[in-house]
């Protein structure tokens, strides 16, 4: 046999090690920016080339592959046509001039734990209780398309095929349009039985760094509100037009966005706070802006603070839009509640990692990530590796190799202990 066991653990060879450091060059080379980052939005040309890679991947080693309607990509290993099946994935879309892993990981080490696990147990003559498989949930990023999540979320139900679909980007291109312009809109969602969600990330912040651990098992989220705020006002020459008169949205929109980093000021690290998108129209040097729209999001561990902190800035919106003489609306609102990942599973995770001498701690996460979609329905389980500095969303996001092995060792032991014995968690 040629993997190593460990208490009689399956984790990945030599072999599985390089054939994951192979597809993730790969990836890697697919939407490759200037400074080694990666811009691959979701449904974009360079995403669908990624998927065609990732898809020929799969089929090479035994998946079976299948697309839904809104594009999630899933490779299947069915070991029993009547079992449910262990879903271990995350993303391959990214953000514009962003980082070669947030995402990718998940899903290239999902693809080849799977793969190992397979070729393992054909070795050892052993059937599993569940069937396993690997997932690229469209657009998570919610960059190019918004929501965020729209894949995971509409495996889940939480979101329909048809407001999927009609999500559209700055150009006007409904989300629908873009998967059949690259060939994967699917006919309809997949009907997949699941029994678990599993999935790896990069941590995306600080503290396995700090720590000196390989691995955090994430036990709760942040919640997050997120809001699409429109300012009108009125277009008017900027020269001629008295200061008095002028009806500026952008100025609205300015005074908005001061209020917004005061309110994460307020509660210290309790509350992050961004506006992290600005539009405006007609968006000319010497014109005064008639419209703004401004993406606004506030993200606490604590559900009282969001809520303080919404009924406050609707006040300030309202006391902006008076002395600016504009109006504004609230064109789209996105509540995400704080939510607890499987106990079970994640405490398996850390028993794993006990059992592989691979030192881990437990974590929260404040970003967003397709686990959560899944883990309201599912039982799920969230697991970092390392980012050096905490950089994200950045081309100069990394994690080291060593880290990205060894979280490929643990995932594939763990994807085997899911599948194999869901009696020490379910």
């Amino acid at each position: 046999m040629s993997s190593s066991y460990i208490r009689d653990l399956p984790v990945a060879d030599a072999a599985d090690l390089d054939a994951f450091d192979a597809l993730f060059a790969q990836s890697s080379a697919i939407g490759a920016t200037a400074n080694a980052g990666l811009h691959r939005l979701a449904a974009s040309v360079e995403d669908g080339a990624m998927r065609d890679v990732f898809g020929a991947w799969l089929r090479a080693h035994g998946f079976t592959v299948q697309v839904d309607a809104v594009g999630n990509l899933f490779g299947l290993m069915t070991f029993d046509p009547a079992a449910p099946y262990v879903l271990c994935g995350s993303h391959l879309d990214t953000q514009p001039k962003a980082g070669r892993f947030d995402g990718v990981y998940g899903v290239l080490a999902g693809a080849v734990a799977i793969a190992s696990i397979a070729r393992q147990l054909e070795a050892r003559g052993e059937t599993p209780a569940f069937n396993l498989a690997v997932v690229n949930w469209t657009n998570e990023e919610g960059a190019r398309f918004q929501p965020s999540l729209i894949g995971s979320s509409a495996f889940i139900g939480s979101l329909s095929v048809d407001e999927a679909w009609a999500s559209r980007d700055g150009a006007g291109v409904t989300l629908g349009e873009a998967l059949g312009q690259i060939g994967y809109r699917g006919e309809a969602m997949l009907d997949v039985p699941v029994a678990a969600y599993l999935e790896m990330h990069v941590e995306q912040g600080v503290q396995l760094e700090n720590q000196g651990l390989a691995i955090g098992v994430v036990r709760h989220t942040w919640a997050a509100l997120k809001w699409r705020i429109r300012f009108d006002g009125e277009q008017n020459h900027t020269g001629p037009a008295p200061m008095a008169v002028r009806r500026d949205a952008l100025l609205a929109a300015a005074e908005a966005i001061v209020a917004v980093r005061a309110e994460a000021e307020r509660h210290g690290l309790d509350m992050h706070t961004s506006v992290g998108r600005l539009e405006l129209e007609p968006n000319s040097p010497n014109v005064v802006p008639a419209l703004t729209r401004l993406w606004v999001e506030f993200r606490s561990p604590s559900m009282a603070l969001l809520v303080e902190a919404e009924e406050r800035f609707r006040a300030t919106l309202d006391l902006i839009a008076a002395h600016t003489g504009t109006t504004f609306t609230l064109e789209s609102e996105q509540l995400r509640p704080p939510s607890q990942l499987h106990a079970g599973l994640s405490d398996l995770a850390r028993q794993t990692c006990a059992a592989l001498g691979v030192p881990a701690g437990d974590s929260a996460t404040v970003a967003g990530h397709d686990a959560i979609s899944l883990g309201r329905r599912y039982p799920a389980a969230l697991l970092f590796v390392p980012s050096q500095g905490g950089l994200s969303h950045n081309e100069a996001e990394f994690s080291a190799t060593s880290d990205l092995h060894q979280g490929l060792r643990v995932l594939t032991a763990l994807l085997y202990r899911t599948c194999c014995q869901p009696e020490l968690y379910l």
